[in-house]
């Protein structure tokens, strides 16, 4: 979802939404993060997207959509996916 693409309540819940998750992922893919501060994201992401199912928004142009289809709603799985998909480079190579 793109914020030029916002132009009501819904959509802007949705767009927040979905911001969060980027920051989310992003968090879950460096090397070095805060714990503290990755749970606190993952537990505002949660909210929001409970929040959301709560209050009928549709988030089938976010990624919550397959948070929701693969994860069960789960943040906290997803970002746990996410940190195995960090690409390590070492002697040059990626593995």
């Amino acid at each position: 979802m793109r914020k030029c693409d916002v132009h009501t309540l819904e959509q802007a819940a949705a767009y927040i939404l979905d911001c969060n998750l980027a920051t989310v992922s992003h968090m879950a893919m460096l090397k070095s993060k805060k714990k503290g501060e990755f749970k606190r994201q993952i537990n505002i992401a949660q909210t929001s997207l409970d929040w959301a199912i709560a209050f009928n928004v549709d988030v089938s142009t976010t990624r919550a959509s397959a948070i929701i289809l693969h994860f069960s709603g789960s943040f906290e799985a997803w970002a746990a996916g996410y940190q195995l998909l960090t690409i390590k480079k070492e002697n040059n190579v990626y593995i």
